[in-house]
C-alpha cells in the first residue's frame, strides 16, 4: 500500500500545482457568478467543484504524511497548508449551513480561492522531495 500511494503521490504531483490554480479560479469564478446574481448556476458549480478540491485534498494529506519520514520541512510545510485549506472548507460549511451567501462569496473569493492558488508556490518542492523518496 504505501508503496502505490507513493507512485501515485509521485505521478499526481507533476499536475497538483496546474490543478490547484485551476481550482483557485473555479473558487473566483463561483465567487463573481454569486455576486452577479447568479446563484444557481454558482451553486452547481461549486457542487461539481467539490469532487476536485476531495481529490486534492487527499493528494495533500497523504502526501504530507509520505513525506513526514524523507523530507520532514516539506512534509510539515505541505501538512500545515493541508490544515489552512481544510480550515478554509470548514468556514465554508458552516456559510452554507447558515444559508450565508455573502460569508460564501467572501470565503471562496477571498480565502479558499487564495490558499488554493498558495499550492503552486509548494508545487515544485514536492515534486523533487518526491523524486527523492523514489530514488531512496
Amino acid at each position: 500500500m504505501h508503496a502505490a500511494a507513493l507512485e501515485l503521490a509521485q505521478r499526481t504531483s507533476t499536475t497538483a500545482g496546474p490543478f490547484a490554480v485551476s481550482l483557485a479560479q473555479d473558487c473566483r469564478s463561483i465567487a463573481q457568478t454569486m455576486r452577479m446574481g447568479e446563484l444557481g448556476e454558482a451553486l452547481a458549480t461549486f457542487e461539481s467543484t467539490t469532487d476536485r478540491l476531495q481529490r486534492f485534498l487527499t493528494f495533500v494529506v497523504v502526501t504530507s504524511e509520505l513525506l513526514r519520514a524523507e523530507s520532514p520541512s516539506i512534509g510539515i510545510i505541505l501538512a500545515d497548508y493541508g490544515r489552512r485549506v481544510l480550515a478554509l472548507l470548514d468556514r465554508v460549511q458552516v456559510a452554507l449551513d447558515r444559508n450565508d451567501l455573502v460569508d460564501l462569496t467572501l470565503v471562496l473569493e477571498h480565502g479558499l480561492g487564495p490558499a488554493l492558488g498558495d499550492y503552486h508556490g509548494y508545487a515544485m518542492h514536492v515534486s523533487v522531495a518526491l523524486a527523492g523518496r523514489h530514488a531512496a
